[in-house]
């Protein structure tokens, strides 16, 4: 075999780091790895992959922090009259079919620039790691338990996990599972929750983020169908891709939504997040907000349209592909049918489309994707 030239090596060195970091990036983690091939591959071996910017509620796994504290039904449903409080037990379930046409966020590129130290050289991005269009069979399910203590406290208990399946490219399979436990209040105007959580994540077959943490959000109203929620989460981790892609996440979301009519609901929310990597290339915070419009479209059909748009930056620049730190705007737009009533065996059905796109300063990091998904969901 003959001598491989220099961009060959930097391209099958790199690779996975690249792609390691974009995945990254893309799903929250971000991080860049340091200015030493020995060091890239010694940290983040092969792993590779990219994940999902921000969805409608229920419009594809995993979810997200704002999909936790924005009503899925346009309007809220009446109180009940009060009961002997018991021990309650709750499970939802999901089953979804997606076709996607960009699922490793990854980039449409041919080949990059990489400063090799003897200047910049172009590369060849893997075709396995480029913007690659598939469909994708996913599942979810959430199961809660709530043991009263008094009339307004109780215990509780919560488990959650989801998988994302493509069949022909088991590299971008993601998976998740989540367990928490803590107390929630409720008193008729306002509810809140505080748990501590350990969860898993698993990426391409190998675990990208486990850790534990501590969650809550509180709901309040404020005045005829209106409502201001809060949800924080606060996480340490660690990473099979290595040390560098350990550390420390926390986030905070606002939310606010109103009862339009009797038929509409219209909602907001800001949030910001903030990750603190052992590597201060993969450190970054986002800033970024959505609004929602939500309606009965008759007696048996809801619709909805969403648009968000999130600034995100990096501390340090990675320095194979930038002198500058990454600065990204990440843009989307949702539309959403999902049905009030069963149509059969108590399952929901549901079709929504979602368009993302992210667009930074460093050309690798570029993306647009379309998504289009029908799913079905039962609560128990």
């Amino acid at each position: 075999m003959g001598r491989q030239s220099i961009p060959f090596m930097a391209a099958k060195r790199l690779a996975p780091s690249l792609v390691a970091a974009s995945w990254l990036a893309l799903s929250g983690f971000a991080p860049e790895p340091r200015a030493d091939l020995a060091y890239d591959m010694a940290v983040l071996g092969d792993g590779a992959g990219s994940a999902y910017p921000p969805v409608e509620p229920g419009g594809q796994y995993p979810p997200e922090e704002r999909e936790r504290v924005t009503p899925p039904a346009a309007t809220p449903p009446p109180p009940r009259a009060a009961a002997p409080r018991k021990t309650s037990w709750t499970l939802s379930v999901d089953a979804s079919v997606t076709g996607d046409s960009n699922i490793t966020g990854g980039t449409s590129l041919d080949a990059i620039a990489i400063d090799t130290g003897a200047g910049p050289a172009p590369v060849p991005v893997d075709p396995a790691f480029r913007a690659k269009a598939s469909i994708g069979l996913g599942a979810s399910a959430a199961a809660g338990v709530r043991a009263p203590v008094s009339k307004t406290v109780s215990l509780a208990f919560d488990a959650e996990g989801y998988a994302l399946r493509y069949p022909d490219s088991p590299g971008a399979n993601d998976s998740s599972a989540l367990a928490a436990a803590g107390i929630a209040v409720a008193d008729g105007q306002s509810s809140g929750i505080l748990q501590f959580t350990a969860y898993d994540r698993w990426y391409g077959g190998a675990s990208a983020s486990r850790g534990f943490g501590l969650r809550g959000n509180w709901r309040q109203a404020i005045g005829s169908g209106q409502h201001v929620g809060l949800y924080v989460d606060a996480r340490v981790f660690e990473s099979d891709w290595g040390d560098a892609l350990t550390g420390r996440s926390a986030s905070a979301f606002l939310s606010y939504d109103a009862t339009l009519d009797p038929t509409t609901t219209a909602a907001g929310g800001l949030y910001l997040r903030r990750d603190w990597m052992h590597d201060d290339a993969f450190s970054n915070a986002e800033l970024g907000g959505y609004v929602s419009l939500t309606h009965y479209l008759s007696s048996t059909v809801t619709g909805g349209i969403s648009a968000g748009l999130g600034r995100s930056e990096y501390d340090s620049p990675l320095v194979y592909l930038s002198p500058e730190a990454r600065r990204d705007w990440r843009a989307y737009a949702s539309l959403w049918l999902t049905a009030r009533k069963p149509v059969a065996l108590g399952l929901y059905p549901s079709l929504t489309y979602t368009y993302g796109r992210t667009s930074s300063n460093i050309a690798f990091y570029r993306s647009d994707r379309h998504r289009l998904r029908l799913g079905v969901s039962r609560s128990f």
